[in-house]
């Protein structure tokens, strides 16, 4: 299922992308989340880092842009 979240700034979008995360992941789903630049992926990666802290993602959340380099790119594949 495709979902579009659309809010103001501030209005909770990312939390509640990190809590459907939860429910994909629990049912042994990947979850991919799309920005359209690499400092709003960042900010993406470590807020969503900080809310799954607590959850069973932990340590399980990768960052894969552009600028990620082919070797590592192969390894973040391979790993998530």
């Amino acid at each position: 299922m495709n979902r579009l979240v659309e809010g103001d700034v501030g209005s909770g979008k990312t939390v509640v992308a990190a809590m459907a995360s939860l429910m994909v992941a629990d049912a042994g789903l990947q979850v991919a989340f799309i920005a359209p630049t690499e400092l709003l992926a960042q900010q993406h990666a470590e807020t969503m880092a900080k809310l799954l802290d607590h959850s069973e993602l932990k340590g399980k959340l990768a960052l894969l842009t552009g600028s990620v380099k082919p070797k590592a790119k192969q390894e973040l594949k391979t790993t998530s």
